[in-house]
C-alpha cells in the first residue's frame, strides 16, 4: 500500500474506532463491535505494511521520519489488536452485561464501582469489593488471560523478544530510565506518604493505614464532606466559566459535544472521544457527586480543548497519533486547578481555611496515585517481560501493597492493565505538567486561570496537536529535559504548606 493511501485509511479507521468506543462506553450501545471495523480495515495492519513503514524510516528526512515513526507504532499496535479483535469485543460486552449480587440485588458491574465509592459503611463497602473481586477472578480473568497471552505471542511474531521490548521500541521510550525515576519517587516520598496519608485515613475513616484496603481509598477519595461545594448541578457551569475567563467561549465551540447524563451501563471512567480532530470531540463524564466529578470534567475537558484547538491543517499523524503524554499533560494542567487554592476560592467560595484543607487533601490523593502508577509500571515491566502469566497476581499484589501500604486483591492483576504501557504516559505527563505549571506560575502567577494571556498561551501550544513530545515542548520553554524533581517538590509543598 502506498504511504498516502495508508495515511488516509488510517484516519478513517481511527475515526470509526473512536465513534464505536464513544457509543459503547457512554452506555448508548451495549455491544462493542470493533472487530467489524478491524475487518473493514484489515489491510492496515498487515506485517507487509509494518515492514514497508520500517523500510521507509532510513530514507526519510527528520520531519517525515517523525510521522513515519508514529505510523509504525500505529501499525504495530494495530496488528496485535487486529489479531485479538474478537476477544476485545467479548471482554467489553461481558463487562457491560455482567452483574454482581449485592445484598440480594443484581447490580451492574460497572455501576458497582460507583456504589463502592459512595458507601460509608465499611462492612458494606467490603461486601461490594469482595463481590467485584470474585467476579473479576472468576468471570473476567480467564478471558483477559487469553487476551494477554495472545498479544504476547503476536509481539514475538513481529520479531521482538517480549511485549515490553516491542512497546518500548514503538514508543521510542527508555523504560529503564523511567523505572529509575519512579524508584526515586517511591523512595523520596515514602515517609511523607506514610505520615500524611496514614493521618488523613485515620482522621476521616477511623482506619489505620496498616489495616486498610484499596476499597477504603475509593471512599476516602470520594471526599463527601466537601460535597456542599462540589455539587453535580453546577458541574458544567463551573467548567465553562473557568474556560471563559481564560478566553474560551465553549458555547461557541460546536466541535465539543458534552455527555454528562447518567446511564446504567455508562463507564464510570470519564473519557474524551476524538472522532474527528478538531471537528468532532465528545466529552463524556458519569456524574457521581463530589470532587471526583470536577477532577474528571477538568481532566477530560483538557483533552477536549487540546484536540478542539488543534490546527486542522496539521498532518493527520500530528492530530491523531503522537506521544500521548502530551495530551495527558494538558489534561492534568486543567485538572490540577483542584489543587489551586485561589481557583477554589474564586469558583466555589471556599474560605482560605477550607481551600487550604482541600488542597492538602488533594495533594495527598495525587501522591497516592503517583505512587500507585509507579508500582503499576514496575509490575507491568515484569508482566510483559516475555515470561508466563503464572504467579503474576502475587507480584501485582505485593508491588501495589508496598507502594500504597494498603491491602490489594491479586484478582486485578490483568484487569488493572492498559494496552501499550499507557501508564508511562501518565507518569511522564505528571512530570511534564509539573514543569509546565512551574513555567505558567512564573509567567502568569497563581491566578493564571483568570488571565486571557494564559488562555492564549495554552491555545498556542495546544494548536500543535501532538507534533512535539514533552521534552521538545519543555525545551521551547527553557527546560533541559523531563525532571521528576518538579513533580516531587510540587506535591511535597502542596502537602507540607497546607497542613
Amino acid at each position: 500500500m502506498e504511504l498516502e493511501s495508508y495515511r488516509n485509511q488510517a484516519q478513517e479507521f481511527l475515526s470509526e474506532i473512536d465513534r464505536e468506543y464513544y457509543l459503547h462506553f457512554s452506555g448508548l450501545k451495549e455491544e462493542l463491535n470493533v472487530s467489524e471495523i478491524y475487518i473493514r480495515h484489515h489491510s492496515l495492519f498487515s506485517i507487509e505494511n509494518f515492514n514497508m513503514l520500517r523500510k521507509l524510516l532510513p530514507e526519510s528526512g527528520q520531519e517525515t521520519a517523525k510521522r513515519v515513526n508514529f505510523l509504525i507504532r500505529f501499525c504495530g499496535e494495530g496488528f496485535m489488536e487486529n489479531q485479538a479483535k474478537e476477544l476485545v469485543d467479548k471482554i467489553a460486552e461481558l463487562e457491560a452485561k455482567t452483574t454482581v449480587k449485592i445484598e440480594g440485588e443484581d447490580i451492574s458491574f460497572r455501576y458497582s464501582e460507583i456504589l463502592l465509592s459512595n458507601q460509608a459503611d465499611r462492612a458494606k463497602r467490603n461486601l461490594i469489593d469482595d463481590a467485584r473481586n470474585s467476579t473479576t477472578a472468576g468471570i473476567f480473568n480467564p478471558m483477559i488471560s487469553r487476551y494477554w497471552e495472545s498479544v504476547h505471542g503476536y509481539a514475538r511474531g513481529l520479531g521482538y523478544g517480549s511485549y515490553r521490548e516491542l512497546i518500548e521500541n514503538l514508543k521510542c521510550e527508555d523504560f529503564s530510565w523511567l523505572e529509575r525515576q519512579v524508584d526515586h519517587l517511591l523512595e523520596s516520598t515514602g515517609e511523607l506518604y506514610t505520615v500524611h496519608f496514614g493521618s488523613i485515613l485515620k482522621n476521616e475513616l477511623g482506619i489505620k493505614l496498616g489495616d486498610s484496603r484499596k476499597s477504603d481509598f475509593a471512599y476516602l477519595k470520594r471526599a463527601s464532606k466537601f460535597d456542599r461545594y462540589f455539587k453535580k448541578e453546577i458541574l458544567v457551569h463551573v467548567f465553562k466559566d473557568t474556560l471563559r475567563e481564560m478566553g474560551f467561549d465553549i458555547d461557541s465551540q460546536p466541535n465539543i459535544i458534552f455527555d454528562v447524563e447518567e446511564r446504567k451501563n455508562k463507564s464510570p471512567r470519564a473519557f474524551c472521544a476524538t472522532v474527528k480532530v478538531p471537528e468532532e470531540i465528545y466529552l463524556v463524564v458519569m456524574p457521581r457527586g463530589g470532587q471526583d466529578d470536577y477532577e474528571a470534567i477538568l481532566h477530560e475537558g483538557g483533552h477536549a480543548e487540546h484536540f478542539a484547538n488543534t490546527k486542522g491543517s496539521l498532518d493527520f499523524e500530528y492530530k491523531f497519533l503522537g506521544d500521548y503524554a502530551v495530551t495527558e499533560g494538558y489534561a492534568f494542567t486543567l485538572e490540577h486547578l483542584m489543587q489551586n487554592s485561589q481557583w477554589l476560592m474564586h469558583m466555589f467560595g471556599l474560605s482560605p481555611e477550607d481551600a487550604g484543607q482541600f488542597v492538602y487533601f488533594s495533594n495527598i490523593m495525587k501522591l497516592w496515585f503517583c505512587r500507585r502508577y509507579a508500582a503499576k509500571f514496575k509490575y507491568e515491566l515484569i508482566l510483559h517481560d516475555g515470561g508466563t502469566l503464572r504467579g503474576k497476581d502475587a507480584v501485582y499484589r505485593d508491588l501495589l501493597e508496598s507502594a500504597n501500604k494498603m491491602e490489594y486483591s491479586g484478582s486485578d492483576y490483568l484487569k488493572d492493565v492498559d494496552e501499550s504501557f499507557y501508564c508511562t504516559n501518565y507518569i511522564r505527563a505528571w512530570i511534564f505538567e509539573a514543569q509546565l505549571k512551574d513555567y505558567m506560575l512564573r509567567k502568569f502567577g497563581r491566578g493564571w486561570f483568570k488571565k486571557k494571556q494564559a488562555g492564549t498561551f495554552l491555545k498556542e501550544i495546544w494548536s500543535y496537536g501532538q507534533k512535539y513530545n514533552p521534552v521538545e515542548i519543555l525545551n521551547q520553554l527553557d527546560f533541559k529535559s523531563l525532571d521528576i524533581e518538579y513533580l516531587i517538590n510540587s506535591i511535597s509543598e502542596g502537602i507540607t504548606k497546607n497542613k
